[in-house]
């Protein structure tokens, strides 16, 4: 094989394919990327077992073949070479010459057939979402995934198309994020439970400003995404997803306007108050206290101190408190996109229901702390 490539093209491949290369790996193999002629192009190709990426480079194909390379190695030595083109050669014994300029090295690869073989996207029970569409429903989901490897189905974030829609729920089992849009294929069905890390490489490829659609397939263990010359594939997490609509409040007694802006000041004034620890119990709490016309934020932290702030609101009702981790509403906070937030609630021990003033498909449900 002989190619080649500029040094913009080499590095734009390789800030796809390295993320889904395991730093520590039982097979050597896996700690290189596939890097194969085809056509005029070369297809570079990666995958931890779980995940996988190929992705295609502008290339000057002088010899066609394939070799896999060491990705770190390559990577750190395409970013050390001046700006111009590179020229990569291997032999039948494995050997990488690298040439550029007047620098050159030599990196010993592993023949392709040892490489794990990708599957191809599906031709069926395939549908196209806006780029910004799905990066705003990964993010909006994705901080209230489970980190509890005991409970492996909420690992992810769920995805359900159904009937038009494409819906997406994640919970940890202390807050619930559902969010749903309408405008796909109604043929297609399908759902999904996409692991933690795989939903955070998605969300990577469908942020650049030059991504417009993207086509998802599902099947039956295997969820593949295609963004112009990527494709990204990743398993599925096994299980039944639990029903989240039972979680989410039919009824609330009471709802509030809050201003997104100021509420969010002083959740992170009192945040500073609650230490480091994310536990269920009352020193990592905040307390919000709802009185005629005004909120006060406040956080009392034996050994560390207290502190309150007052955010004016247009409220009537009842005196109330709620206990939250602080960092549970921030994370909610941070996603409104919007001047205001809903704030719905029954009683100070039940779910409190957050959702924007202007889209009622995005809902976070959030459980209350203990006093």
């Amino acid at each position: 094989m002989k190619v080649i490539c500029s040094k913009d093209e080499l590095i734009k491949g390789m800030q796809i394919v390295q993320p889904l290369i395991a730093s520590k790996t039982t097979l050597p193999v896996l700690s290189n990327f596939l890097f194969e002629t085809e056509k005029q192009r070369v297809k570079l190709s990666a995958t931890d077992l779980e995940t996988g990426v190929t992705c295609y480079i502008k290339a000057d194909v002088q010899k066609e073949g394939a070799i896999t390379i060491p990705a770190k190695r390559f990577s750190d030595i395409i970013k050390e070479l001046k700006d111009g083109d590179i020229e990569i050669k291997s032999d039948e014994t494995n050997q990488i010459n690298i040439k550029s300029n007047k620098s050159k090295f030599v990196l010993m690869g592993i023949e392709k057939k040892e490489y794990p073989a990708l599957p191809e996207f599906p031709e069926e029970n395939v549908f196209t979402v806006k780029s910004n569409i799905l990066a705003s429903m990964l993010k909006k989901t994705i901080f209230s995934v489970s980190k509890d490897s005991q409970r492996y189905v909420l690992n992810g974030v769920y995805f359900i198309a159904e009937k038009g829609l494409l819906k997406a729920v994640s919970t940890d089992g202390r807050r619930l994020s559902y969010i749903f849009k309408e405008g796909i294929d109604e043929k297609v069905s399908g759902k999904a439970i996409i692991p933690t890390k795989a939903a955070n490489d998605i969300l990577r490829l469908v942020s650049s400003d030059n991504v417009e659609d993207v086509k998802i397939g599902i099947t039956d263990n295997l969820m593949s995404i295609s963004v112009g010359d990527i494709n990204f594939q990743t398993k599925l997490i096994e299980g039944v997803f639990p029903n989240y609509e039972q979680v989410i409040p039919k009824k609330t007694v009471s709802e509030v306007k809050l201003k997104v802006a100021d509420t969010m000041s002083a959740v992170k004034q009192m945040a500073l108050l609650t230490g480091d620890k994310l536990s269920s119990d009352r020193s990592s709490s905040i307390k919000f206290s709802f009185e005629k016309n005004k909120m006060i934020v406040s956080a009392n932290t034996v050994g560390l101190g207290s502190g309150e702030t007052e955010v004016e609101i247009d409220y009537s009702g009842d005196v109330l408190d709620i206990n939250f981790n602080p960092n549970y509403i921030k994370d909610v906070l941070q996603n409104i996109e919007d001047e205001n937030v809903l704030f719905s609630y029954t009683t100070s021990q039940n779910p409190v229901v957050l959702k924007s003033e202007k889209d009622s498909n995005y809902i976070c449900v959030v459980m209350p702390m203990r006093a």
